[in-house]
């Protein structure tokens, strides 16, 4: 029997041309490590954590959907509410990306436990706005400036230097909760019914090189991008292979895919 390959099997990562996020395998990044959401070789988001009440979530399972999607599910571990104890495993919680130019992300908590639950929602999010290079050399410069604003439910990061700029805007919707920001964290208050459902959208918009990169507004709605046709276009014209053996049949058919994927358009830009 064929071995089993893994690559990286700590960590997810998704693109979209030269739009890419690499997490780790809870969806979490670290800004110590080559992680982040990046556009145009700058690194937009170094920081990613989310938590209920503080609280860390122990991760079910995450799997890449598509070569632009990515799907992660937690649990809760055991925790106190205005309620009481939240006994552990009470709540589902998922999240899924979608990066097509900036970045959709949908949350949705679902109620498991036998009563009402009430408890705060927080995403802390940082931008270091690094040089890929940097990022991956470990050798992280600080310069430039960067400038925060927190306005009508919308938190903007933006950074410059000379003439160097990139942005991050960062947009809560279609939920129940109005959002909050304190502390470098997206607050939202959740009141929960048995077997209720709560839903968040966020939209991570770039801001690179004069240009507005806007995320698919959309919830679960599957798109095909310029950079998903150039890889329909590879993966039409690339060598097909039959084999006996699935596993190779598989792995071949998966490299095509990826390689694919990494078809991505080279443009100027400028120096940070």
């Amino acid at each position: 029997m064929p071995t089993k390959i893994a690559v990286n099997a700590g960590q997810i990562v998704i693109n979209d041309g030269s739009t890419f996020l690499v997490t780790a395998s809870d969806g979490s990044i670290d800004e110590n490590l080559p992680q982040g959401f990046f556009v145009r070789d700058t690194r937009l988001i170094s920081y990613y954590e989310l938590s209920i009440n503080r609280h860390r979530l122990p991760v079910l399972a995450s799997s890449i959907i598509t070569h632009h999607s990515a799907l992660y599910q937690y649990t809760n571990p055991e925790f106190s509410t205005l309620n009481g104890i939240l006994p552990q495993d009470s709540l589902l919680v998922s999240v899924r990306r979608d990066i097509f130019n900036g970045m959709h992300e949908d949350l949705d908590i679902t109620n498991r436990h036998t009563e009402s639950v009430v408890f705060q929602v927080m995403l802390a999010i940082r931008c270091d706005f690094a040089d890929i290079f940097q990022v991956k050399s470990s050798q992280l410069l600080p310069r430039g400036e960067i400038l925060t604003t927190w306005k009508d439910g919308v938190l903007t990061n933006e950074y410059h230097n000379k003439s160097f700029h990139r942005g991050l805007i960062i947009t809560p919707t279609h939920t129940s909760s109005s959002p909050r920001y304190a502390n470098g964290r997206l607050i939202f208050d959740v009141a929960l019914a048995l077997r209720e459902n709560w839903h968040l959208c966020i939209n991570f918009t770039a801001l690179a090189d004069g240009d507005v990169l806007e995320p698919k507004h959309t919830c679960m709605e599957e798109f095909v991008s310029e950079a998903g046709e150039q890889r329909d276009n590879f993966l039409k014209a690339a060598t097909q292979m039959k084999s006996s053996n699935a596993d190779i049949a598989s792995y071949y058919q998966q490299a095509l895919v990826d390689m694919g994927a990494l078809r991505i358009k080279v443009e100027k830009n400028g120096k940070q």
